[in-house]
């Protein structure tokens, strides 16, 4: 299946503007460290504890985006649960919209944060189901994915965009995802 030109200018055009939008992103190293205790908390500079807060915590989101290549809206949800420091599981789950068919995707992907940005990938179980012509398939295929997720904001809630390419046999297909995660436990500061 080839990319229509259209589509492919628009997928260039999304990328550029993320592209574009991670050099205006404010300092969150910092941010990202968590908070460091004073003098008479343990010493200038020391570290709070894992599950502190700015330390990694699980969180549930819901999404929804445009599959470029499909021509379709999705709608879904996702659940970031952290695996070490600097590594996340992001199971996720989004059903695509439209008249002539039903289709689904759910995600196994892996995420690592960067300064605001995050890259990723996994794979991903597409099931699609055409009503006009009856052809049904479930496949499996390799997904990789890119997004911004500013945590300098100082909200509980955490909006992202995310470009997400999933490799099926017949082409990558693009779809640009934004929504937000809220976390779901751990993400207040303990005190000794």
């Amino acid at each position: 299946m080839r990319v229509p030109s259209g589509a492919l200018m628009r997928i260039r055009l999304y990328a550029t503007v993320i592209a574009c939008l991670i050099p205006l992103l404010p300092h969150v190293a910092d941010a990202q460290r968590g908070p460091r205790r004073g003098p008479t908390q343990g010493g200038r500079g020391a570290r709070l504890p894992v599950g502190a807060l700015g330390a990694p915590t699980a969180a549930l989101g819901i999404r929804g985006g445009h599959d470029f290549v499909a021509e379709r809206w999705s709608a879904g949800a996702q659940l970031r649960l952290p695996v070490a420091r600097r590594l996340a599981f992001v199971p996720s789950g989004d059903v695509f919209l439209g008249d002539s068919a039903t289709d689904w995707q759910l995600n196994a992907d892996l995420t690592v944060p960067l300064r605001g940005v995050y890259v990723g990938g996994g794979v991903g179980l597409l099931r699609t189901d055409d009503r006009d012509t009856g052809v049904r398939e479930t496949r499996a295929a390799p997904n990789l994915l890119v997004g911004i997720e500013p945590r300098a904001l100082g909200l509980a809630v955490r909006p992202f965009v995310e470009g997400r390419w999933t490799f099926v046999r017949d082409g990558a297909r693009f779809r640009l995802v934004a929504g937000a995660n809220v976390p779901i436990g751990g993400n207040t500061p303990r005190r000794r």
